[in-house]
Parts: C-alpha cells; structure tokens; sequence
C-alpha cells in the first residue's frame, strides 16, 4: 500500500527531508546548553568570547574559587521556584575558617566575623538570565581581585562583596537562543521569566516567588550598604555600551538624595569615562528617539533597587547596552564594579555615615512619602550623543520604519527629566493593628523582620480607619494580579474589635520606612495594591428594592436627621429621578443595615 503524501510541495518526501534537516539544525543551535561545559572558565573567556555560564557552570566554577582560596566561601541558600538552590557567594579579606555552607545565616556569621568598619556590597546577577553580563563580569572580576597583592589598594581591604552567581535559576536553566529577538549575543542564554513565568523583578513587595523570599532573607543577613542589580537594556540605539540607573535621588530622601546626586554619581560617571565606557543615565525615551530627552525611571518597591532603598541602600542598576557586542557588556559591567569598588576605597566610610544619617531621619520622621510624580516646572539636562536616526519605508510592512545610522552621530544636551516630588504622604503612627486573618500579608511583613507582637486577648481598640471610597482595578493579569489603583481613601477614628492573637505592629523599628510604604494605602506598591486585601473591598451583604421600599419610609419617618441629610442628597443628584435605586442605594447605606466593614481597609492606625 502506498503511502498518500499531502498535496503540497514541501510536504513531498525530498522536500520533507530537506525541511526536517533545517529543523534540526536550528534545533541543535537553539538546544538547552549542558552538553560540552566549560571544567575552567578563565576571565580572558568569560570577557572576550560571546558565551555565558550555564547555572551548572556558574555554581561550579564558584565552587572552584571556594576550594582554591578561602578568601571566597560559597553558601547554598534556599530553593528557587524551580527546585534549585540560588548561592551566595562572598568575598572577603579573611579567610573563612568556619566553611558553613548552608543558608543566610552562615553568610551573616561570616560577615559579622570580619568586625565592622567596612562597607558591604550586595551585587545581584541575572534576575533576568537573558541579560547575563554581571555573570561573566562578577566571576572575571573575582579572578582578577584574588590574583591582586595584599595592601591598602586592594579592594577587599575597604568592602565586603557578597554575589548571587544566577538568582533567577528557573529561567536560567531554560537556556535558548532567540528569546531575546533585540540584543547582540551571547550564542545562548536564559529566560526572562522564572519557573512560574514571573518576572522578578517586579516581586520584592509581594513576593509570590520563592526566589523572592531566599533574597529578602539574604538582604536582610547582609545587610548591604550599596546593591548594584546587572542587566541589560532594550530601546533605543545610541553609541553607550554602559547606561544606569541610580535608584531616585529625589525618592531616596533628603539624605540620601543629594549624597547621590552631588556626590555618588558624578564619581561614578568620571570612573567609567576614565575607564573607556562612558555612561549616560538610563535611555528611558519621552519621544521614539533621545533628542526628545530621557525621563529619569522611578524604581518603585517592587523593583529591586526601589525595595533596597526602603532599608536606605545605595542602589544602582546597570543596563548594558544591548546592540553592543556581548564581550563589551561584559567589560563595562565589570567596570563599572571596578569603579564603584576604587570608589569605595576612599568613600566608604562617607556611606557607613550617611546610611546612619537617613536611619536617624526615618526614625524621628513624624510623617514619610510614600508616593511620587514627576516634577513639571523642573528639569535638568544631559550632555547626549546619539546616533542619526531617519523613517523610510518599510519593505516587511510596506509602511514606515525607524533606522539608526550608526556611521553619523550627533552631541547635544538633551531633557533629562528626574526630579520628582511628593504626591502623598502618611503620618507614622506609633503603632499598626493588622488582624491575623490576613496571613498572606502578616507572612510578608515577617520574612522582612518586622517586629511584631500578638495581642494577649480580645480587646476593643480606638484606631484610625481608612475606607477605601474608590479604586479601580486592572483589566488585564499582572505578574499574577490584577493592581488596583487607589482612587479615593477617607479616614475616621472609631472603636475596632481586634481578636486574640491579632498583630500589633510598632513604627519604632528599622523596618519604618518599609512598614509605611507596604501599609499606607495610597504607596505606588503597597500590599493593597498587589490584592493583598482584596476581599475587604467586596460588599457581602445587599439588599432587594420592593422590601426596602418599606423600610425606607419607615427610617425616614423615624429620624429627623435623616431625612434633612435625604432632602439635601437629592438636591444634589438630581439624576435620582432618572434612577431611583440610587436614590434607595443611598439611604441603604446611611441605615443600620449597611455592613460597616464594606471597603474597609483592614489594617489600622494608632490615632
């Protein structure tokens, strides 16, 4: 019996085995690295060539600079979302005598065993593994740092260094080729999302991932003075290998702010030209190109350097550019690590002290900003060069295209707009209330340290009450949630029953700044926004017309203020003779059948 082959050429036996042996070509270029692996990564290939570091090779290659100096311990942290561990690894000018390999608190000991005096660095590589420059540049830089003599220029003598190798291990290990369709090598790499398709960057406040929750405790065991988070960029095209964001000065605080803007950056800015890759402010673009200016990014706390800043950590992200060649990223990471450690050298110090500065203002701060916008009526500019850019035709479209004449460039200052100003603020009361109902939420505030103490028996309290009087929510799912934005919040002092073992929260702690802006309603990241209290903002109880019809009248009839406060709402809406349900709506509400907890946010204030 012959075999009917479908009626089209390609599926023809000679076309098919042509077909198949281009499927399996591309298949084999795009196949998940781990076959072939690297024994010894030395820094001449981790910087020059156009490969990176499986998450296989990336953790035994730590572990070779752990066996080989003890200067470097290697300590298994907790599972990622796909199984796997994520690792720290720490760099110290001691020998580590005690080799305690397992958990955050090993890396805790291992740092308080050096004594105090010296700034810690906290560096965070591939949270999104298909930008995986800071993995090759950390491991190059630590090659280099480990062959240095010992002295007074050595860089472990002014600072401790604690990497994460790979924290995104779950996109790591789903190696491919093509994921990232923009960006210049290297031949493979990992995906954005983690295991459970989250980007993680976007999770430090509602901390869904389990990756989330070993980096919150590691965060916290190190404590870091700076945190420098590597990725790569996408956008426009302009001739810098090396762009960055500094965690917003004008969000940092009064403190921290100008010690970034005045004195940080400009150092680090003069380094990196100093060192060959000049750098510009991150390439966030007001038009399609940078001739309309940048706007400077507002890296709320779900963003990892807006959640370091909560805790007042000097925080940077690198963004590789990423048409540039992949060796390149590679060397201007490392650089700007080498230029951020000389920094150091001489500023550290000066960062120990105004990290002590802003704990001390955030402590004896009455009332905190918990939310920002752009200034309007204040702008800065920036030195920019760029390329020429022109639309034309599109042969895939047959409409217009942008293209970037990399052959012919222009200088000019362009808008740099990052300034920011206060939109809302919260007064810091002494303590919260958080009924334990809502463990998902008690859960955060725990894994962050926060001190916490359980009430010993049931008691009515007098606390501040915010009603949430309007809010939308999204449409669309977002890193699992739907975000509500916060319209319209009321507040009131009444008497609150509160149960056995509902948490009572002091301000007084070095988690306040945190605290503030997880727990005040109208925080761009708050908890509420990320649906942690969702079900309080579901009216549960309702009533039917024809029988509170009745009722009404009867309510009406009986109080006299009631009925003044009727007369005048519907002078006021006169559309209630369009729609007399909402007329009925509302003296439903004014009535003792209404259920008081409807939009009630449950997380209460001393007064």
């Amino acid at each position: 019996m012959k075999t009917r082959t479908l009626g089209h050429p390609l599926f023809t036996p000679g076309w098919g085995q042509v077909v198949l042996l281009i499927l399996l070509v591309l298949g084999l270029g795009c196949q998940t690295s781990g076959d072939g692996s690297e024994e010894h990564w030395p820094a001449e290939l981790l910087q020059d060539s156009n490969r990176t570091p499986t998450w296989e090779e990336a953790v035994a290659m730590a572990q070779q600079l752990a066996d080989q100096d003890h200067r470097v311990s290697l300590h298994r942290l907790g599972k990622s979302d796909i199984g796997r561990p994520i690792h720290a690894l720490v760099l110290l000018a001691e020998e580590d005598r005690s080799r305690e390999a397992e958990g955050a608190h090993a890396v805790k000991k291992r740092l308080e065993a050096q004594g105090g005096g010296k700034v810690t660095v906290l560096v965070n590589n591939a949270i999104h593994p298909g930008e995986p420059c800071g993995v090759n540049a950390s491991f190059a830089l630590i090659q280099d740092w480990l062959a240095l003599p010992d002295g007074p220029q050595n860089p472990l003598n002014a600072a401790n260094w604690v990497f994460i190798p790979q924290y995104n291990v779950g996109g790591a290990s789903r190696r491919n080729c093509c994921t990232r369709a923009n960006q210049n090598g290297p031949e493979s790499y990992g995906f954005r999302g983690n295991a459970a398709n989250l980007d993680l960057n976007r999770d430090f406040v509602k901390m869904d991932s389990r990756n989330a929750e070993v980096f919150v405790e590691l965060f916290h065991a190190v404590n870091p003075d700076v945190f420098v988070d590597t990725h790569t960029s996408n956008g426009a095209d302009y001739p810098y290998t090396m762009t960055l964001i500094t965690t917003q000065p004008d969000k940092a605080g009064p403190v921290m702010g100008p010690f970034l803007r005045e004195v940080v950056e400009p150092a680090l800015y003069q380094g990196m030209a100093q060192e060959g890759w000049p750098m510009v402010p991150y390439v966030y673009s007001k038009g399609e190109t940078p001739e309309a200016g940048v706007v400077g990014f507002l890296e709320t706390p779900r963003y990892s350097t807006g959640f370091t800043t909560l805790w007042g950590t000097l925080g940077f992200t690198t963004e590789a550019h990423m048409l540039k060649p992949f060796a390149d990223r590679v060397k201007a990471t490392k650089s700007f690590l080498q230029v951020l450690s000389d920094w150091l050298l001489t500023s550290g110090p000066k960062v120990l002290s105004m990290r002590k500065e802003e704990a001390r203002r955030v402590a004896d701060a009455r009332e905190l900003e918990v939310r920002w916008t752009l200034a309007q009526d204040q702008r800065d500019s920036v030195e920019f060069t760029g390329y020429a850019s022109q639309r034309m035709w599109s042969a895939v479209t047959q409409g217009t295209r942008l293209r970037y004449d990399t052959s012919q460039t222009w200088t000019q200052r362009i808008p740099f707009d990052n300034r920011y100003v206060p939109s809302a603020k919260e007064r810091v009361p002494t303590f919260w209330v958080l009924p334990q109902a809502w463990r998902r939420a008690v859960a955060r505030l725990q894994a962050n340290g926060v001190r916490m103490t359980p009430l010993p028996r049931d008691t009515v309290m007098l606390l501040e009450v915010s009603r949430i009087e309007s809010f939308q929510s999204a449409d669309r799912p977002y890193e699992g949630h739907h975000p509500l934005t916060i319209d319209s919040v009321s507040r009131s002092v009444q008497p609150v029953q509160l149960y056995q073992g509902d948490w009572q929260i002091p301000s007084g702690q070095s988690a306040r700044r945190y605290l503030a802006e997880v727990l005040s309603p109208k925080a761009h990241d708050a908890l509420l926004v990320w649906n942690f209290f969702d079900s309080a903002l579901q009216q549960k109880e309702h009533f039917s017309g024809y029988v509170f019809e009745d009722t009404a009248e009867d309510l009406l009839q009986g109080d006299e203020a009631l009925r003044m406060r009727y007369a005048a709402a519907q002078t006021v809406h006169p559309e209630w003779k369009d729609n007399p349900r909402l007329a009925l709506r509302w003296l439903y509400e004014a009535s003792p059948h209404y259920e008081a907890t409807d939009n009630r946010y449950p997380v209460y204030a001393s007064p």
